[in-house]
């Protein structure tokens, strides 16, 4: 198993905590949202983490 460097690493911690505020705060304030919707948006969020 092949490990990341510290920086690339402590980035994608940060970038986790900015997705998971984003879904909090979206789903304090969006009064249409579903939980379904809000799934959909945090895999999208997650994947693009992954990739990038």
């Amino acid at each position: 198993m092949e490990r990341k460097p510290e920086k690339e690493s402590s980035s994608n911690v940060i970038e986790f905590s900015e997705i998971v505020k984003k879904a909090y705060d979206k789903g304090l304030n969006e009064q249409e949202l579903t939980v379904e919707k809000l799934m959909e948006d945090l895999k999208a969020d997650l994947k693009s983490l992954v990739i990038g």
